[in-house]
């Protein structure tokens, strides 16, 4: 049987399953359906078991041989229920360098609208599983919410892909965290630029949700950069898709505007489509610039003017993040940059 040394040099015993399930009052079996993500468990027993881990500081068995044995070769990778273009070319990206050197990656997928319970319940199937890091796909501050305020134990190193860096420090129940990102406010700075130097300055942005880290940290630039010039700023909301962009697009009085700067690519396509729609020419009577460089911005109408995000450069630094943290190596925490890919839609 798996034993643990005390402080003290006396041998203990290591919590057992049967530990967990008689501290929380219930079966075995609903502690193993809880440890391995079983989504059918009644949230009250849910919470028990996983109140009842985080009291005993309980491990599977598969972890504690491992970590007797050996470094395990698993990495957890967490993912929001979206299928936007950014977090999935991460997703990616991790994923076929996690290959490439070895790993083998075990995924948990989050709802759209996650609650700690819900990061809780994936990340404790992840442990159970003998992973030695556990990667965080999402921009998101709902993820980063539930993560800061999970009560269960997260025993292993955690990388935060697409998050501002500041913001990994909001999940103190890890012992160590990185955060992986690409220069928001320099891609904003490099679409604005470009518009200020062709000449336009009745510019509207349309921004992505609020819940969205990198769409805040573009939409506050933007505003800086408008006010820093003397002029008015203009933010439209959207929510990343072709039909948000098309319906702010309506809205503008292109009489006053001679340019967007869309918060993504999918919005900026349903600008294009509005103009289209009101017999405007792009960029002759209004100019679009957009964000991300999606495959698809090169054979938009006209083609599109965008920041470019390397994402599977950033699936990349995410693995190289997680096995310094694992393998105690030197952390590279310094931000990707984007850059500006012009074509004639600015």
């Amino acid at each position: 049987m798996t034993t643990t040394t005390a402080r003290g040099g006396k041998g203990r015993k290591a919590p057992t399953i049967f530990d967990v399930a008689e501290r929380a009052g219930v079966s075995h079996q609903t502690v193993s359906r809880v440890i391995n993500g079983d989504p059918t468990v009644r949230e009250q027993y849910r919470a028990q078991v996983t109140d009842a881990v985080a009291a005993l500081g309980y491990r599977p068995r598969a972890a504690a041989r491992a970590l007797a044995g050996g470094r395990s070769k698993a990495l957890g990778l967490v993912t929001t229920g979206d299928a936007l273009y950014g977090p999935s070319s991460t997703a990616i990206g991790f994923e076929r360098a996690a290959r490439t050197a070895g790993y083998h990656v075990l995924l948990s997928t989050l709802p759209d609208d996650p609650s700690p319970a819900d990061l809780s319940s994936g990340l404790t199937s992840l442990l159970a599983q003998d992973v030695a890091a556990v990667v965080l796909v999402a921009a998101d501050n709902r993820v980063l919410d539930a993560l800061a305020s999970l009560t269960v134990p997260v025993t292993v190193p955690v990388v935060v892909s697409n998050a501002v860096q500041r913001d990994a420090a909001r999940a103190p129940v890890a012992p160590k965290v990185a955060a992986v990102a690409i220069d928001q406010a320099a891609g904003a700075t490099l679409a604005m630029r470009h518009l200020f130097d062709r000449g336009h300055r009745r510019i509207v942005h349309i921004a992505g949700p609020h819940v969205s880290q990198e769409s805040e940290v573009r939409r506050a630039t933007y505003v800086r950069l408008m006010h820093e010039a003397g002029l008015e700023p203009v933010v439209l909301e959207g929510d990343w898709t072709p039909s948000s962009g098309f319906a702010a697009a309506r809205s503008i009085d292109v009489s006053v505007v001679d340019a967007v700067f869309a918060g993504n690519d999918q919005m900026a396509l349903g600008v294009l489509h509005a103009f289209t729609d009101e017999g405007l020419r792009v960029p002759d009577d209004i100019a679009v610039v957009g964000f991300d460089d999606i495959p698809e911005a090169a054979h938009f109408t006209p083609p599109l003017t965008t920041v470019r995000q390397d994402f599977m450069a950033m699936g990349e630094r995410v693995l190289a993040s997680a096995r310094a943290l694992v393998e105690g190596a030197p952390l590279d925490d310094s931000l990707l940059q984007p850059e500006l890919v012009v074509r004639r839609s600015a």
